[in-house]
C-alpha cells in the first residue's frame, strides 16, 4: 500500500457498514479467517479490520493486521455498555486509557463460604514480574487531536473497561465504576491496547454507548452510525495533523 496506513479496528459489521461507504478505492481481503478492508481517505491509506467479538478474536485479527499492514496508528472503535449514570445511549466515550475487567484475583473463601464478587481485585498477571493492576494509556497526540475535534453528541473522557463478560448485575457495574472509575465496558479494547503497547504503536479508542443497565436503557446495536461519521472526520483530521 506504500505509506503505512491507519488501522481502524471494529468488532461487528454493523459498526463499520456506513464507514465503508465513505472509503475510496475499497478492496476487501480475507487473511487468516479475518476480513480487512483497504482503501483511502483523502488519498491516504486506511485499513478497516473486522475483528469479530471477544478478546481472542481481537488479539488474533490485530496481530495479523499489524504483520500485514504495519500501521502508523491504531484506532479502535465501536459500541459499549455504560457503567455510569452520566452516560445515555448514543453518548460517547473518548478513551484515555483501558483496563482488563476480566483479569482479577478473588479473596480467599473456604468451602461453603460463598462467592463475593465485590472483593474481586482487578489484577494483571505478569510473567517474571510482580502481578499488579495495569492501565494502558491512549497515545497523547491521538488523544489531543480527539479533544480538539470533539463529537457533537454528549461525551466523557476516561477509562474503558474491557473483557469477555457482559455485566448484568447492578452492584458489579457500580463497583467497577466506583473503584476503578470505568465509564463503559466492551469485549475487545484491552487486547488492542496491550498489543499496541508491546509493539509501540500509537492507539486510541472511541466507544458509543449502546445500553445502560443503571438507567434501564436497553441494548441498541444500531447506535454506532454517528460514531462511524465521527471516526471518518477524526481520520481526516489525523491525515492533516498526525503525520
Amino acid at each position: 500500500m506504500g505509506k503505512s496506513p491507519f488501522l481502524l479496528q471494529v468488532a461487528m459489521e454493523v459498526e463499520c457498514s456506513c464507514l465503508l461507504k465513505k472509503i475510496a478505492h475499497l478492496v476487501k481481503r480475507e487473511i487468516g479467517g479475518y476480513l480487512f478492508y483497504e482503501g483511502m481517505i483523502r488519498n491516504y491509506p486506511v485499513v478497516i479490520s473486522l475483528s469479530k467479538v471477544g478478546l481472542i478474536e481481537a488479539s488474533s485479527s490485530l496481530t495479523i493486521g499489524i504483520e500485514n499492514y504495519h500501521p502508523i496508528a491504531i484506532i479502535n472503535y465501536g459500541i459499549a455498555g455504560a457503567t455510569t449514570k452520566e452516560l445515555h445511549v448514543s453518548d460517547m466515550v473518548i478513551g484515555t486509557n483501558c483496563v482488563n475487567i476480566n483479569s482479577y484475583k478473588s479473596s480467599f473463601s473456604p468451602a461453603l463460604g460463598g462467592v463475593h464478587p465485590d472483593k474481586w481485585e482487578l489484577l494483571t498477571f505478569l510473567s517474571g514480574e510482580t502481578d499488579r493492576f495495569l492501565s494502558y494509556s491512549s497515545d497523547e497526540k491521538l488523544l489531543a487531536l480527539a479533544l480538539g475535534n470533539p463529537p457533537k453528541t454528549n461525551y466523557l473522557c476516561g477509562t474503558i473497561g474491557s473483557g469477555d463478560v457482559w455485566n448484568q448485575e447492578v452492584d458489579r457495574v457500580l463497583f467497577l465504576n466506583e473503584k476503578y472509575h470505568i465509564l463503559c465496558e466492551d469485549m475487545e479494547s484491552i487486547s488492542t491496547y496491550t498489543i499496541a503497547h508491546h509493539r509501540d504503536i500509537p492507539v486510541i479508542s472511541f466507544k458509543m454507548i449502546s445500553d445502560n443497565l443503571l438507567l434501564g436503557e436497553e441494548y441498541d446495536r444500531e447506535v454506532g452510525i454517528y460514531l462511524q461519521e465521527y471516526v471518518f472526520s477524526y481520520v481526516e483530521k489525523l491525515i492533516g495533523n498526525f503525520l
